[in-house]
């Protein structure tokens, strides 16, 4: 990443961009070297596991304070998030509509505390998320079926107030990812 390039581009000085690249750096979605050069960094599968694990522990407790909560607001905008999964007709919407909703499930889970965890883990996923996209080939409409199918159920335990289930729910749903994305034996 050219801090000149991106100053000229963006019609500011390099200062910003500047600014702008080390908040990055401490979000995970940009890497320095030792010469102070810049670059989005590849995620490899150590990090892959590294983030779910994290994930693991964000997000069945927030699908388990969410359905606690049962706030109306929050449910809807899963709702929709939901009804955006289903309708999804490529990987980058997918992608897109699959963070939605995780995000909103930590936001429905209500503890600023967990939420400020998610925020640091949430644009390493977006990274990987659009890192993934480039090595699919072509959009799966049973990749899209079955993510909705899993937060649908999900949704649904939180509707229901089911917090031992949403939970549960929200733990399977990452432990399959992380049997996917693990190598082969």
């Amino acid at each position: 990443l050219s801090e000149p390039m991106l100053a000229r581009r963006l019609g500011v000085s390099r200062a910003p961009v500047r600014e702008a690249l080390i908040e990055l750096s401490s979000r995970g979605m940009v890497e320095f070297d030792d010469r102070g050069r810049s670059r989005v960094p590849s995620l490899g599968h150590d990090d892959l596991v590294d983030i779910l694990g994290i994930r693991m522990a964000i997000e069945p407790l927030a699908a388990a304070l969410a359905a606690a909560r049962r706030d109306a607001m929050a449910i809807a905008e899963l709702e929709r998030t939901l009804d955006a999964t289903r309708a999804a007709t490529s990987a980058a919407e997918l992608a897109a509509c699959d963070s939605a909703f995780h995000s909103g499930i930590v936001r429905a889970g209500g503890s600023r505390r967990l939420l400020l965890c998610w925020h640091v883990v949430e644009h390493q996923v977006d990274l990987w998320l659009t890192q993934m996209q480039s090595s699919v080939a072509a959009f799966s409409e049973r990749v899209r079926d079955s993510t909705a199918a899993a937060h649908g159920t999900m949704l649904e335990a939180i509707r229901a107030g089911d917090a031992v289930g949403a939970e549960r729910l929200a733990r399977d749903h990452l432990a399959e990812w992380q049997r996917i994305l693990s190598p082969a034996d």
